[in-house]
């Protein structure tokens, strides 16, 4: 079936068509029939033990897809995954310049865009690509796109370096099903495999009878050389699915997390009462205090084991050091609350094996020693464990009392995509579902919930259950190569413009000793201009700068998380760490009685070892021609009339308030 004909000079005469296979590969002998039906184009895989059906209804720009796959026999199905072939794709320009874009290649390959053709296996540098895959786990480059554990926001752009066409497909259901692709060239011309399968299991058991269904989105775009606009139409029909949520605590409130800032594991009830008492004073959009990881026993007595958290509950109140938390860990939430804070608790996925429940119940846990030695996560599939994982959530928000959590290495048994759960009858999204609804379940209406590790891409779909999830490295130790770092891994994510679906999180800015005034500056710039400032952290009080926390509190005053965000003149086809150095966002908020009104904030960024010029003008930045800015931190005005330039010297950044103005109109 082809599609988007009479387009050859912008994504060429495409082909469809259908693939089923069972496990190891093994295709089922499907013989494809296509026909225009009152829905819309149909294809149909006809066999006797299965219906295979694809329905393509045509929207602006693109079609919806809706596949469903039934058993029709009286004996089970293993389906490995369905497949999708997207043939003949012609930009009308040099092949060898077609590339590829999904955002998880920024963590493991360390750029935007890949050439269709590049070996992703070995990695080699060539003279268009030169990859920098230190932050890469094990087994995540390969074939597949998107199949990483990063949880990347669920698209893939398929384009041309000489165009600005480009054939976008992107997810819309994540029920059962995750996406993948494979993409390259064959004698049709560019091709893009889309793959429906199944996260942390190898094959899913289809019940005789039981129906699956999946949804995806294939358009075309004249925006591939934008990247504030790729996965604009994309992003038009996932919000039909996933409403923008308003009163996520995240968006307006912030969280005082007990981890950064040199603090990390060296925790107590003491300490953190005390700051509960200086963040209730001087911080009073500070709503959250979170414990974070330290409180468990095991981690005092085992300081250079790994993080300790889910399997605690196993070890009842002797899982809690009582060193630091006399009173359990409900004493310290009941006290948190009568600060008039709301208590928040980090929670880890993963159980170190030297712990008890380890030890007693190896059975219960996924073999993950490919990536991780010393910690395991639960195998989500065991009935036994999924009800002792109910036991625990209920230790720490029923009986416990904690009202919001930071689920942290939470992502290995549900994100993964190798074969990791013993039983076969739901996949990895399936229980996804499960878990992270049980949870909601035992948090109180506005509760509060973050997603860890792994760091997260930016997956909308995540947004339905967590309020931010978290794209940055821990920065708290003040080291500027991973202040460079997050705001790279943050422009593919921020760029999307999905922060109302799903609110991003740099990670906790507080004091930060080990970064000079400057870079600390840059930091707290970058997360204000990219509505990512979620978390606080740091001891405030006694012996800490007052000109930071004058800054932090300053700062806490106007952020507004998951507000729309623009890079402007950012090239994010260029090879490489590309960072960009013009931010531009928009809010509307209330002033006053007045009715809500347009917020402009321009960002400027200059992340390198030289001194570099910045120039913008109106037109490219979406503002008014005639305006004034104000830098948010000196209160300084300068007058705009439509261009504006600057030198900002290594590490320099401002943050400009823009705010207009009303010409004066005479009486006649």
């Amino acid at each position: 079936m082809r599609l988007f004909e009479g387009a050859k000079e912008r994504i060429g005469r495409i082909r469809i068509g259908l693939a089923c296979y069972g496990k190891d590969k093994v295709p089922f002998p499907v013989k494809e029939e296509s026909y225009s039906g009152q829905n819309g184009i149909v294809l149909c895989g006809k066999d006797p033990a299965i219906r295979d059906e694809l329905v393509l209804k045509k929207v602006e720009n693109g079609y919806i897809a809706r596949r469903t796959f039934a058993n029709l026999s009286a004996e089970d199905i293993a389906l490995k995954e369905l497949e999708v072939k997207v043939s003949g794709i012609d930009f009308g320009k040099d092949a060898g310049d077609d590339y590829f874009y999904n955002n998880e290649n920024v963590r493991i390959y360390g750029t935007f865009t890949i050439p269709l053709d590049y070996d992703r296996i070995t990695c080699a540098e060539t003279e268009r690509v030169k990859p920098d895959t230190k932050w890469a786990d094990p087994e995540a480059t390969g074939k597949r796109i998107g199949a990483s554990p990063y949880q990347p926001f669920p698209a893939v752009l398929i384009g041309n370096y000489g165009s600005k066409y480009g054939l976008v497909h992107g997810s819309l259901s994540q029920d059962v099903f995750f996406h993948n692709y494979e993409a390259g060239h064959d004698r049709e011309g560019a091709f893009l495999k889309i793959f429906s399968s199944f996260k942390a299991i190898s094959h899913r058991i289809v019940s005789p009878g039981e129906t699956l269904e999946d949804c995806w989105y294939l358009g075309s775009t004249e925006r591939a050389d934008d990247i504030n606009e790729i996965f604009s139409g994309y992003a038009a029909e996932l919000r039909k699915k996933l409403k923008p949520v308003e009163n996520s605590p995240s968006r307006r409130t912030f969280v005082w997390g007990s981890w950064n800032d040199g603090l990390y594991r060296n925790v107590s009830e003491e300490k953190l009462l005390e700051q509960a008492g200086y963040l209730k004073e001087y911080f009073p959009h500070v709503k959250w205090l979170q414990l974070d990881d330290g409180y468990a026993s095991f981690c005092d007595e085992n300081p250079d084991c790994g993080a300790h958290g889910l399997g605690t509950a196993y070890e009842g109140e002797e899982g809690i050091d009582k060193r630091k938390f006399p009173h359990g860990l409900k004493g310290f939430a009941e006290k948190v609350k009568a600060c008039g804070l709301h208590p928040a608790v980090w929670v880890g996925g993963l159980c170190p094996k030297e712990t008890k429940i380890w030890k007693e119940h190896p059975e219960w846990f996924i073999d993950y020693s490919y990536r991780i030695s010393d910690s395991s996560p639960l195998d989500v599939s065991i009935p036994e464990v999924r009800q002792y994982m109910l036991y625990a959530l209920d230790k720490f928000f029923t009986e416990d009392g904690f009202e919001g959590i930071k689920h942290d290495f939470w992502t290995y048994a549900f994100e993964d995509s190798h074969d990791l759960l013993k039983n076969k009858d739901k996949s990895g999204y399936e229980y996804r579902k499960w878990w992270l609804e049980e949870i909601r379940k035992r948090l109180p209406k506005g509760g509060y919930m973050e997603s860890g590790c792994d760091i997260g891409g930016g997956n909308p779909f995540l947004g339905e259950y967590f309020d931010n999830y978290r794209y940055g490295l821990d920065v708290g130790s003040g080291d500027w190569n991973k202040v460079k770092m997050t705001m790279f891994l943050g422009s593919a994510c921020i760029s999307t413009r999905t922060g109302d679906l799903f609110v991003p999180n740099s990670d906790s800015v507080g004091l930060m000793n080990g970064l000079s005034d400057t870079d600390f500056l840059f930091l707290l710039n970058y997360e204000l201009a990219t509505g990512s400032m979620v978390e606080l952290s740091g001891l405030y009080g006694e012996g800490s700068s007052k000109q930071r926390v004058a800054l932090l509190r300053k700062a806490a005053e106007m952020a507004c998380n998951g507000i729309d965000v623009r890079f402007i003149g950012f090239d994010y086809r260029r090879q490489g760490m590309v960072l960009p150095k013009i931010i531009c966002s928009e809010t509307k908020q209330s002033v006053g009685s007045r009715e809500r009104e347009q917020i402009f904030r321009i960002g400027l960024f200059n992340a390198e070892e030289e001194p570099e010029e910045i120039s913008f003008t109106a037109q490219g930045a979406g503002i008014p021609r005639e305006c004034v800015f104000i830098d948010w931190r000196t209160g300084d005005r300068i007058p705009f009339s439509g261009e504006y330039s600057c030198i900002l010297a290594p590490h320099e950044s401002r943050l400009y308030c823009v705010q207009g103005i009303k010409k004066e109109t005479r009486e006649p």
